[in-house]
């Protein structure tokens, strides 16, 4: 698999249950990673047009295209505060009922995204990355979504930084 793909997916999915590494649960439920992923997916488009826009000629599609597509993805798949807060205290282990406010812990969960990856997206990445995201302005941000959730699954917790999903119970399927 793509290394720049595996490093983005776990990036996009995994900056808020990495926040609180030392206490998040062995693995997240698909629901809440899936979540997660919806929270960080429109910033962490924006964020990685911002941060490869120097790195990429001027007909690359992420300093073109990346805002009109973080928008889409904002409008295709918006997340409920609640269940955001939810997702964030499922994946960090952590009950943040007095930390914040709903929209409070999703604006902040949204800006811990942007400076993860302006700190560490390599920019020799950007041109795959580029690619990955044109790919995937073809796409419904929940394909997106479940596209990036798959490729962590697959990739499991070996390369995604400790980041794992547990697997479905066998009388069905927590999706």
């Amino acid at each position: 698999m793509n290394r720049a793909l595996l490093a983005l997916a776990a990036l996009i999915a995994g900056q808020t249950a990495q926040a609180a590494s030392a206490e998040r649960p062995a693995c997240i439920r698909p629901h809440d990673m899936r979540t997660l992923i919806r929270i960080a997916l429109p910033d962490a488009v924006d964020a990685l047009a911002d941060r490869c826009r120097r790195a990429l000629p001027d007909d690359a599609f992420l300093p073109n295209e990346g805002s009109g597509l973080a928008q889409r993805f904002r409008h295709e798949a918006p997340v409920d505060p609640a269940r955001a807060r939810a997702a964030i205290e499922a994946a960090t282990g952590q009950d943040l009922s007095d930390f914040a406010s709903n929209d409070t812990m999703l604006t902040i969960a949204r800006g811990f995204v942007d400076d993860q990856i302006g700190r560490r997206v390599p920019l020799s990445d950007c041109r795959s990355i580029d690619d990955m995201m044109q790919f995937a302005g073809a796409l419904p941000a929940d394909a997106v979504a479940e596209a990036i959730l798959a490729a962590i699954e697959v990739a499991g917790p070996e390369q995604t930084k400790g980041l794992a999903i547990c697997r479905p119970k066998e009388d069905g399927a927590d999706r």
